[in-house]
């Protein structure tokens, strides 16, 4: 009893994972391979495409896809919300834009990026910069609202550098806002670039998975699906352990997981 208290307390979401297995497990016994394959026969075939050399090629350009799309969507996210933070008028300028892009439907921005871009790879990076900019702007927007603005005028009074100004008082202060924009947009990225990419049905993870769809190999598509989430998880988790590890960034991230009392 005491292995599964010390379990739960460190890994609470495991036993959640393992009632999904088990129901996946469940349910696949139900049906035959064709229509859902187990975990065992999805692992097992996970591993024979990463043995046949087919899962790095579409892993690497996937991944190169979406840290580009992740680096420009921040880069521009970050700059027009804190900016927009800091003057009123950038902000009354730049935040129509943004909501118009949230309300544009992604499938409309994948297949205007195709036509625009082509099949080759920027059509998907463009899309996931669109999908990811208006978080970054927002918490950016809101981080610099945050920042307590008697600290900086105390700084000021004191001539404390601009350098230690913005180390000490404006980063911790938009640290949790990054922090909760990185977690969210992780999933949310990998999520656009394969949508992207099986709609371009030319390169990547998508178009992977889509070829498998056409041929009914549906290990495959559990197989892809499997390590996406995976990763996803993997990539989140290291973002959660970061931001604990930062002290501001832990604290909004705990918020966000904990129910208002």
């Amino acid at each position: 009893m005491r292995v599964f208290t010390t379990v739960y307390n460190k890994w609470p979401g495991t036993y959640t994972y393992l009632f999904l297995l088990a129901l996946w497990e469940g349910l696949a016994r139900l049906y035959p391979a064709v229509i859902l394959p187990g975990p065992l026969e999805t692992v097992r075939t996970l591993a024979a495409l990463a043995e046949q050399g087919d899962l790095w090629s579409p892993l690497a350009l996937s991944s190169l896809r979406l840290a580009l799309g992740f680096g420009l969507s921040f880069l521009l996210g970050a700059c027009l919300g804190l900016a927009a933070g800091v003057h009123e008028k950038v902000f009354r300028l730049v935040s129509p834009a943004v909501t118009l892009l949230q309300a544009v439907p992604p499938v409309s921005w994948m297949l205007l990026a195709i036509l625009w871009l082509g099949v080759q790879g920027g059509a998907q990076i463009l899309v996931v910069t669109i999908a990811l900019f208006p978080v970054f702007f927002f918490n950016s927007f809101q981080g610099v609202r945050g920042v307590p603005q008697d600290l900086l005028e105390m700084a000021k009074v004191f001539r404390v550098s601009r350098t230690k100004r913005i180390r000490d008082i404006v980063m911790p202060a938009l640290a949790p806002f990054w922090s909760a924009a990185l977690t969210v947009n992780i999933g949310t990225g990998w999520k656009t670039i394969i949508m992207s990419e099986l709609i371009s049905g030319q390169t990547g993870i998508g178009a992977a998975m889509n070829t498998a769809r056409i041929y009914l190999k549906t290990e495959e598509v559990m197989a892809w699906t499997l390590l996406v989430t995976l990763l996803g998880i993997s990539l989140e988790a290291l973002v959660r352990l970061s931001a604990k590890r930062s002290g501001a960034g832990g604290i909004a991230l705990e918020k966000r997981q904990r129910p208002e009392e």
